[in-house]
């Protein structure tokens, strides 16, 4: 018993030997790939550019966005441009088209103060007839004395008053200093004129009127 304990203790360390040496070369074969793996993921992953083409890449960044901002603001500028031709081109047809209104506005304002026909034959007959002065003279007063006394809201002033033998020609205005002077003082003005007897000798009359104006042209004649 005694004999073999050596050979026993020495069989005992061998063994463990062999069995240390195993599982260190098995823990060394495990590790290798994992470590290799690991290795080639990061040189993977890490890859350090040089320092002129990352230069490089930024310039040509650089100017693809100059480019783009170029191209938009001439896109732009151009758009702006088209607006602004437009805008003026409506601005001249409206100019045109206002001026057309503005000449036949003066056609039917030239039109509505032309005389008619029969204005015109009273005119006429006007210029060519001489004066009658005791006639005229008394037609002229009778006039200007009915203003004076005429119960009238706002009485308008007597610019002329013109007679001759047969016709008589009145202008009459609204005060300068009234501003609401309208049609509706003419039209009180008239109503009460008719009523008056020396207008009663008249045949045949015509008038015009805007607000600030009154014209009368009358005759005792009715032809």
């Amino acid at each position: 018993m005694s004999k073999n304990n050596p050979f026993s203790l020495l069989l005992a360390f061998i063994t463990g030997v062999v069995l240390t040496w195993s599982y260190f070369a098995l823990s060394s074969d495990e590790a290798a790939p994992v470590t290799t793996t690991q290795t080639q993921v990061l040189e993977q992953e890490v890859k350090i550019m040089p320092a002129s083409t990352v230069a490089a890449e930024l310039d040509t960044v650089s100017q693809s966005q100059q480019v783009t901002d170029i191209t938009s603001s001439a896109q732009y500028t151009s758009a702006q441009t088209t607006d602004e031709q437009t805008l003026e081109q409506q601005v001249q047809q409206l100019k045109r088209e206002l001026l057309q209104q503005q000449k036949l506005v003066k056609a039917y304002e030239q039109q509505l103060q032309a005389p008619s026909d029969f204005e015109q034959a009273l005119l006429d007959k006007f210029t060519e007839q001489s004066r009658n002065e005791e006639w005229a003279y008394r037609t002229e007063t009778a006039m200007k004395d009915f203003l004076q006394i005429a119960d009238l809201g706002i009485t308008p002033e007597l610019v002329s008053a013109q007679c001759k033998s047969s016709v008589c020609k009145f202008e009459l205005a609204a005060p300068k200093d009234v501003d609401d002077f309208d049609h509706t003082q003419w039209r009180e003005l008239n109503d009460k004129l008719v009523q008056q007897d020396f207008w009663q000798q008249f045949k045949v009359s015509t008038s015009k009127s805007s607000d600030r104006d009154f014209s009368l042209l009358l005759s005792t004649e009715s032809e």
